[in-house]
């Protein structure tokens, strides 16, 4: 009995050494929260209700993905904290319509240019044209991209950085022609040579330097109303003039 005694302490202090190097868990410690992934929510309309999110964006919620790891980390927003419980609850339900709603949004923007990602030299029909849906399209992480055929979905999702690496440089080449500001999104002040260009959501941004990346990043819906209402002011004079 002397022996087993001093086995079940030597294991109890094991135990308790191997917690404080953080080496494992407490049994009643709480689960890390899942960290936000891909692109942002930048809808401006509650998926579950259907009303305007308030000014400051809704509530966010970001998915566990326990029944589908795509949906890992994806931000979603929502009007209230009865939506948010009804998201949490029951994500899959709502998936399929929060995907029409952004490949509605991001359609007409889709870079011409870009033909399959996996298939470099299979064309894809005019997103702003009558057979635009005419091809595959999914929705990763709140990004729209678009491929020749459903098989090409499966190395995709093996490495969707990859893809969505170049998905992001057509959108650059293609949303710079017509960029509607001059000045930094973040802090107003001018472009250098190496001032960056770079995607949030679906949308080319450009800042003066790497620090104000990070802000955007940090904010995105406020600088996508920025962008927003220069292109209006864009569109306005192209339309007077």
């Amino acid at each position: 009995m002397r022996g087993i005694k001093i086995i079940s302490q030597l294991i109890g202090a094991a135990g308790f050494v191997a917690v404080a190097a953080g080496l494992t868990a407490p049994a009643n410690s709480v689960p890390e929260a899942p960290k936000q992934q891909g692109a942002p929510y930048l809808l401006d309309v509650c998926p579950i209700s259907g009303r305007p999110l308030p000014e400051d964006g809704g509530v966010v919620v970001i998915l566990e993905g326990a029944s589908d790891s795509a949906q890992t980390g994806r931000e979603v927003r929502v009007c209230c904290n009865g939506c948010k419980g009804k998201m949490e609850k029951d994500p899959a339900k709502y998936i399929g319509k929060i995907d029409e709603l952004i490949i509605a949004d991001q359609l007409a923007r889709y870079p011409k240019s870009m033909g399959c990602p996996v298939m470099d030299t299979k064309a894809l029909p005019d997103p702003t044209g009558p057979e635009a849906k005419e091809c595959t399209q999914i929705v990763y992480k709140n990004r729209l991209v678009r491929f020749c055929c459903t098989k090409c979905t499966k190395p995709f999702y093996k490495d969707p950085e990859k893809y969505i690496a170049k998905l992001d440089a057509a959108a650059i080449a293609e949303q710079k022609r017509t960029y509607p500001l001059t000045t930094c999104v973040a802090t107003g002040g001018g472009f250098k040579e190496s001032s960056p260009w770079f995607v949030v959501g679906d949308r080319a941004v450009r800042t003066c330097c790497g620090g104000c990346k990070g802000r955007v990043m940090k904010n995105p819906r406020a600088a996508m109303a920025k962008l927003d209402a220069a292109s209006g002011k864009a569109k306005a004079a192209k339309t007077s003039s």
